[in-house]
């Protein structure tokens, strides 16, 4: 390391850059993250106002871990940064400038399910088709049409008009909208553009290779070709095409950033020689690159081991076979074990020769905290305390409990407000609504109105409490448990969210309805619903889900023809982004790497033969074990000997 605060030339090089837009080609393990918040912090020590900064990246636990680090660095004079994801950014414009799309600042945010009711509204309005499969594929349609993704509106336009006319009348939008919109504002309003521009003067971007079309199109309109831009990112971790990431945005910039200046990081901090040589060898098979080399400071290493089992559990035996060899003898962490899969189906083998090895694991992609039932029921009543006219909300809050309310009584008050022209809310006290349920729906409201009521003016704790109380909501959830257990899991869910919401509270100056409306899009906004687990435990991951985080023992099964290359990306010519997803794979790893194919596989009743996967090849041979070719290998017999070793600690032998 060398130059001021440890950093090496090139970080320096990047971190000092005086102005005009730089692209940072930050390859894998090389400290890009350090790189952007060091960026940021000296260019708030240069004296350039912090709320002259907006820093983007793609996930709010990347957002949150980059404000805590800019805290630590900065303490208060960091308070003023705006440090956010693409999607936040594009609400707080939203909220600035509601009026231009017919809005108010306090709107909801509709995602997933919110989405799939609202659309399935509409089809049935239209009497089309509202099935689940089809709602979804709809859906679909219209959020890659709002990307840019259908090049026509192939029939959409008139479901499109009345699904967006019916997020207006319900004083909301969707996430495509948190892009669309702001995009709309910035080019029809040059007010508004010029009053954004002075807070992006200088606008940095993180992991620039997953930005979509859209994203880019937004950047462009809040920074001049001349402006002071930085984007981070590294072309060969370009890995989320399937959901609109545009890896030619990279090179697309010194087209429009004229004045482009380009640093390559390549010093890498993560994994030994043998396994960068090996991603080198690797990534160098592409032709749509940027093209840098990575060097390790780590020393050499172990080459990769390479595995052939005969069947998927027979690999699955092995694989927990050699954590365990690898765990007991030397005392290794189990957080320092990750086993990586081309698809999620892949893990189900593993499980099961993990428990039966006694070996604790957690499956990346479970159900999330937001996910749970409990959870969405609290939420669907916050949500219409913030937003009256959110309908969506108002219809899961109303039956839980279900009040003796049946679905006639309530298609019924849907017609109604329809035709009123108001929200379900509003038509639950209206004094022409009779229909026999209206003292139901009426004291419903009544609980509603009382709840919004001690959330403008109470205390926070006071306001949430209450509504769990009068709404019925916290007896229904302890009612329906099946077990004390499970009552003390789900109750624990709301005690955690009535946490962040006092923390937010205290924090956003009390529970004033702003507060709790601000509360309910943030939560609208955390994409990372990936519950955490405890430390030490094995991770089972997609390599997808893989992205960003290191373990010193990577273990990478199912490389087989098909399987990895995935045999769909390979129909569908996306070749090199399975290339750089494998690469993404084999730099996760620090010090040891393992990959394993199988070598038959029962499909459909029938036997079928395996080759392995074109990749094994392509890793190079000085830099990879074939451990079975070569049982006389160092790694053939380190492999037989920690096995005997744990074998010798577990009968007490050791």
């Amino acid at each position: 390391m060398s130059k001021t605060n440890q950093l090496n030339d090139a970080q320096y090089e990047a971190v000092f850059h005086r102005g005009g837009p730089l692209l940072v080609l930050a390859g894998a393990g090389s400290g890009k993250t350090r790189v952007i918040t060091e960026r940021i912090a000296a260019l708030v020590e240069r004296d350039v106002p912090p709320d002259a900064i907006t820093a983007v990246t793609f996930t709010n636990k990347a957002a949150k871990e980059m404000r805590e680090r800019l805290g630590k660095r900065l303490g208060a004079r960091g308070d003023d940064l705006r440090i956010c994801t693409f999607h936040a950014l594009g609400l707080a414009m939203l909220r600035r400038d509601a009026g231009h799309f017919n809005r108010r600042a306090n709107l909801s945010v509709f995602a997933g399910g919110e989405q799939r009711g609202i659309l399935r509204s509409v089809l049935q309005d239209m009497r089309l088709p509202a099935d689940t499969k089809q709602v979804d594929t709809v859906l679909g349609r219209i959020s890659s049409l709002k990307n840019g993704l259908l090049g026509t509106e192939e029939g959409l336009g008139p479901v499109r008009d009345r699904y967006d006319a019916l997020l207006e009348r319900m004083n909301a939008v969707d996430f495509d909208d948190l892009l669309l919109m702001p995009i709309r504002l910035l080019r029809e309003d040059p007010s508004a553009q010029a009053w954004w521009r002075e807070r992006c003067r200088h606008f940095l971007v993180d992991e620039y290779q997953d930005s979509s079309r859209v994203q880019y199109d937004f950047l462009r309109l809040l920074v001049p070709s001349d402006g002071n831009l930085t984007v981070v990112g590294d072309d060969d971790q370009s890995i989320y095409g399937w959901r609109g990431a545009e890896i030619s945005n990279l090179f697309q910039l010194d087209k429009d950033y004229p004045g482009l200046k380009v640093v390559r990081l390549e010093e890498n901090y993560r994994s030994t020689a043998a396994i960068l040589a090996a991603a080198n060898a690797l990534i160098c098979n592409n032709s749509q690159r940027l093209g840098k080399e990575l060097r390790s400071n780590l020393g050499r290493g172990k080459p990769a081991r390479i595995w052939e089992a005969a069947t998927p559990d027979d690999e699955a035996e092995r694989v927990a076979g050699d954590i365990v060899a690898r765990h007991v003898p030397q005392d290794v962490s189990w957080g320092d074990f990750c086993v990586l899969y081309r698809a999620s189906y892949q893990s189900r083998p593993l499980e099961l020769a993990l428990r039966q090895l006694n070996v604790p694991y957690h499956v990346s992609g479970g159900l999330s905290f937001f996910e749970r039932a409990e959870v969405r029921d609290v939420l669907s009543y916050l949500r219409l305390v913030a937003n009256p006219d959110d309908d969506l909300a108002f219809m899961r809050a109303i039956s839980r409990p279900r009040r003796g309310i049946g679905d006639k009584a309530l298609g019924d008050l849907g017609v109604f407000a329809r035709e009123q022209g108001c929200s379900l809310v509003d038509a639950c006290l209206h004094e022409d609504f009779v229909h026999g349920k209206k003292t139901s729906f009426a004291s419903f409201a009544d609980v509603m109105v009382a709840a919004s009521h001690l959330f403008a003016h109470g205390e926070p704790d006071e306001a949430f409490d209450a509504l769990m109380k009068d709404s019925g909501l916290e007896q229904s959830i302890e009612a329906d448990a099946g077990d004390e257990k499970e009552r003390d899991a789900r109750l624990g869910n709301v005690a955690e969210l009535r946490r962040w919401w006092l923390r937010h509270a205290e924090n956003g100056g009390g529970s004033s309805s702003s507060a709790l409306a601000d509360f309910i899009q943030r939560l609208a906004l955390f994409a990372d619903r990936d519950e955490e687990a405890g430390s030490d435990v094995v991770r089972l991951m997609t390599v997808h889900a893989a992205k960003g985080l290191e373990f010193d023992h990577v273990y990478i099964i199912g490389m087989e023809e098909g399987g990895f290359p995935h045999k769909n990306a390979v129909e569908e010519q996306r070749l090199e982004e399975e290339r750089r997803l494998m690469y993404v794979a084999v730099t996760r790893a620090r010090f040891h790497l393992t990959l394993s194919c199988s070598r038959k596989r029962k499909r459909y009743g029938q036997i079928e033969s395996l080759a392995p996967s074109p990749f094994l090849l392509e890793l190079g041979d000085e830099h990879v074990r074939w451990v079975d070719k070569d049982v006389d290998s160092e790694e053939a017999h380190e492999e037989v000997e920690s096995h005997m070793a744990a074998m010798r600690k577990r009968l007490g032998l050791a």
